[in-house]
């Protein structure tokens, strides 16, 4: 006789909860964006110095394999993985994620750069080594 009641409450208890984070709104605070300090810490201590092991080792490991590689036809491909990607990794920002990196790059004032902001956060840029001309009309 009680079969029946809790099938019906885990049913209604299950629909609700999958539900309702549909009307959960998610508000990004800057402020509260970007590293911590204890973020900061651990890349000092362990984050940055792995960093610059993996890269000399990427680039040790780009020299041993550039023979295979250059007989393979992809010298390009093994430069980029092992040499040029770990060596990036080191130019983040201290206790940033990628995301985090990319947000703080962005800001950065580029006078190559035209940036259209069409509806926020949605933007265009055109990035050009020429001048830009804006005629007014």
């Amino acid at each position: 006789m009680t079969l029946p009641y809790i099938r019906i409450i885990t049913t209604l208890g299950l629909t609700i909860a999958m539900i309702t984070p549909s009307f959960a709104a998610i508000e990004i605070d800057e402020g509260d964006f970007g590293p911590s300090y204890d973020t900061m810490l651990v890349d000092t201590i362990a984050g940055k110095p792995l960093q610059l092991i993996a890269a000399v080792a990427g680039t040790a490991a780009y020299i041993v394999s550039l023979p295979f590689s250059m007989a393979g036809d992809n010298a390009a491909e093994a430069q980029q993985k092992l040499v040029e990607q770990p060596w990036q990794a080191l130019n983040r920002c201290l206790g940033c994620t990628v995301a985090e990196d990319n947000f703080y790059k962005s800001r950065v004032v580029n006078n190559n750069q035209v940036r259209i902001v069409i509806d926020q956060p949605s933007e265009i840029l055109i990035n050009t080594d020429e001048n830009v001309v804006v005629i007014p009309r």
